[in-house]
């Protein structure tokens, strides 16, 4: 089950717009009246005092905006409805009000604690329960808790439980394992997810043919990489991903029954698949989440060996490029592009092995797999724009504006693509950034199946 967070990273600019205008207003001095200080200063010009004593006072002179109180406190309203200053870091009050094109609309409330270190201002843990209601899912309780011990290492927890879906996560991401060059990464996941849909195969695949289920799975991913040389942008990298899970009839109204429309895909039973990834990176991005400029090219393949905890035999390469450039003219102006592509080799596989194409990841107007084949390539242009920034107790927090267009394609094999099957899509996203560590993002985007909203954490692009 995945539920969208990037609020807790909106919220940060909301808390840094109210916090920011608090800081600014002035404060009132104690002055004395002005009869009183002419008698006891009979020199202003010169700064007065007692000439018998032979002391001189020294003189004050304060800007008339710190002399006056202000008639009334400038931050907005809402803000100061949602977020309560703490000693160390604030506690906000949060409706959620989310939609994801698979799941529908989901609404209900977010309590955040947001703390900072003993020792520094940076963010080092967000504590986010919630509790939110879906007509499809109902009353869904989770807890979130994100810890970040340093700048590029990351610990996430989440779990959830209710009448049709249920998670268990842990998560931990190093970008300097034990202060040394290699980067490791684990995950280890329970979800029962029931809000899947699948609409066949191909780049033709009819919105028509919709079908719900529900998957039920259990995996670890592990990986870990290290320079070719020190202070090198090249690195290579080894992962493992594991995962078994069974597929079934899913229980959203109104929708053909997946089994009848799609004999064959049904799996009641587990099935397993264990992956081994080698990649090669180069990576000169100034962040990994909160990225202003630098590139990144990620290319590898993959391969799964039925009898060795799989029980399917294929393999599989791809290339994932990403270039982040602001204008020379406009620092807090950024021209992001993304491009991917990957290819699925060997025996038939099931559909969800098969390169998927939908969703914040990939193209930002149809739901996460619209479109499944053996292959998928998609490239998107974004431009970002800096409307906002404030600093406040050290976090810088920036309020983004980022139009975007983008096109993608599945097929069977680069010789079967065809230009009628390219799938465009237009729209803007709403970005937060509270430097050094949280993004959190809104996406409205529009394709050939209407608009879709995205909402997301921590994903650079």
């Amino acid at each position: 089950m995945k539920l969208r967070h990037a609020c807790l990273a909106l919220l940060l600019a909301c808390a840094a717009t109210g916090a920011a205008a608090a800081d600014a207003r002035p404060v009132k001095k104690r002055t004395k009246h002005p009869a009183k200080a002419a008698v006891a200063n009979p020199n202003p010009g010169r700064g007065g005092g007692d000439a018998d004593s032979g002391e001189v006072a020294p003189e004050r002179h304060f800007p008339t905006t710190m002399q006056q109180a202000p008639k009334q406190d400038e931050t907005p309203r809402i803000v100061r409805w949602m977020i309560r200053p703490l000693r160390r870091g604030m506690f906000i009050r949060l409706p959620i009000m989310d939609t994801d094109p698979n799941r529908g609309v989901t609404i209900g409330v977010m309590p955040i604690w947001v703390l900072q270190g003993q020792n520094d201002d940076r963010i080092q843990q967000i504590h986010a329960p919630s509790l939110t209601y879906n007509k499809n899912f109902q009353v869904i309780p989770t807890y979130r808790f994100y810890y970040y011990p340093q700048e590029d290492a990351t610990f996430i927890a989440r779990a959830s439980y209710s009448k049709f879906e249920r998670e268990a996560l842990g998560e931990y991401e190093d970008g300097s394992f034990l202060g040394t060059a290699f980067d490791i990464y684990a995950r280890l996941q329970y979800n029962v997810d029931a809000g899947q849909r699948f609409f066949g195969f191909g780049p033709d695949s009819s919105k028509h043919a919709e079908s719900n289920y529900r998957e039920e799975y259990t995996q670890y991913r592990l990986g870990g990489g290290v320079p070719l040389a020190h202070g090198s942008p090249w690195r290579v990298r080894y992962s493992k991903h594991y995962q078994s899970g069974r597929f079934t009839e899913g229980s959203l109204p109104n929708l053909p029954d997946f089994a009848r429309s799609f004999p064959g895909q049904l799996s009641r039973r587990y099935q397993q698949v264990n992956e081994n990834r080698f990649s090669l990176d180069y990576d000169t991005r100034d962040h990994g989440v909160t990225t202003g400029r630098g590139v990144l090219v990620k290319s590898f393949a993959e391969f799964a060996i039925r009898g060795f905890e799989s029980q399917y035999d294929y393999s599989r390469y791809g290339l994932d490029a990403r270039w982040f450039r602001p204008w020379e003219s406009d620092k807090d102006k950024v021209f992001a592009v993304q491009a991917k592509y990957e290819q699925l080799l060997g025996p038939p596989a099931p559909f969800w092995v098969q390169s998927r194409l939908g969703g914040k990841y990939s193209l930002r107007a149809y739901g996460d797999g619209r479109y499944i084949d053996r292959g998928m390539a998609t490239v998107n242009v974004e431009q970002r724009f800096k409307v906002y920034e404030a600093k406040t107790a050290g976090v810088t927090t920036e309020l983004q504006l980022a139009p975007f267009i983008g096109m993608g394609e599945v097929f069977d094999n680069p010789g079967r693509a065809a230009a009628r099957y390219a799938r465009p899509v237009v729209g803007a996203a709403v970005r937060a950034v509270a430097k050094p560590q949280v993004v959190g993002s809104v996406d409205f985007g529009v394709g050939r199946d209407g608009l879709a909203v995205f909402m997301d954490i921590n994903y650079s692009f």
